[in-house]
């Protein structure tokens, strides 16, 4: 992957929003705000048709980490999610797998107990498991193995991170990864991340599926915040 590319998408970052009340509020209002947002054609992931009969199994109330709820609908052969005043369609990108919005994903996943778990990410920073009201409750996955870094390593990533031009309309918003002991963290909208590390540049956030990796080149550090259609690259500015 060529990391020096930089994407030339427009798309508002969930920071935006991260002073809403309410988890619910935070995503919708994302969602909403990035209707206006065109990421760039090339990263832009294709549609699949499901049959209806494998997005019926996706139906039902969901419930956010706060205890806020919304219904997941299916007409025809869309899946929606329903809001109060606002309906937003599931784009399949695979039997599991969906967009919500040009930035959010929504992956459903259901376990051996029949229970459904609506993953719902930006792929950088935000990522909320949702459990289907009436499932049974969710065992915890298994964190992936974790490596050991050279203290001296991670301190390389230390410092104030600003986002590449052009991936979002705001020039304010910045990615700070600080070292704690032997452990980095990441604030990004106010809230502090646990960086685990998989190898030597690749790091998961503690409690989800997020990845990051570090990038040096003879420039400096980059940040891919992501994967694939769902990245940010944001460059390391400031040692802390």
């Amino acid at each position: 992957m060529n990391y020096q590319r930089v994407i030339r998408s427009v798309r508002r970052s969930v920071a935006q929003v991260v002073s809403v009340a309410s988890s619910a509020a935070i995503v919708a209002g994302a969602i909403a705000l990035s209707v206006a947002v065109r990421p760039m054609a090339a990263q832009q992931p294709s549609a699949v048709r499901v049959p209806a009969a494998a997005l019926q199994r996706y139906v039902g109330e969901y419930v956010y980490p706060d205890g806020a709820t919304f219904v997941v609908a299916l007409r025809g052969d869309t899946l929606f999610q329903d809001l109060p005043g606002r309906q937003n369609p599931y784009l399949a990108l695979s039997d599991t797998l969906f967009m919500l919005g040009p930035v959010f994903t929504a992956e459903f996943v259901i376990d051996q107990a029949g229970g459904v778990t609506q993953i719902l990410s930006d792929g950088a920073g935000v990522e909320y498991r949702l459990r289907r009201k009436g499932s049974p409750p969710e065992r915890p996955a298994a964190p992936p193995p974790s490596v050991r870094v050279p203290r001296s390593v991670l301190q390389r990533y230390v410092g104030v991170y600003e986002y590449i031009p052009g991936q979002m309309s705001r020039t304010d918003l910045r990615a700070v990864v600080a070292l704690r002991g032997d452990t980095l963290t990441r604030w990004i909208g106010g809230k502090e991340q646990v960086l685990v590390p998989v190898s030597a540049t690749r790091f998961t956030v503690a409690g989800t599926s997020l990845v990051t990796e570090f990038v040096v080149d003879e420039v400096g550090v980059t940040q891919v915040m992501g994967s694939g259609f769902q990245q940010m690259l944001a460059r390391l500015t400031s040692k802390r």
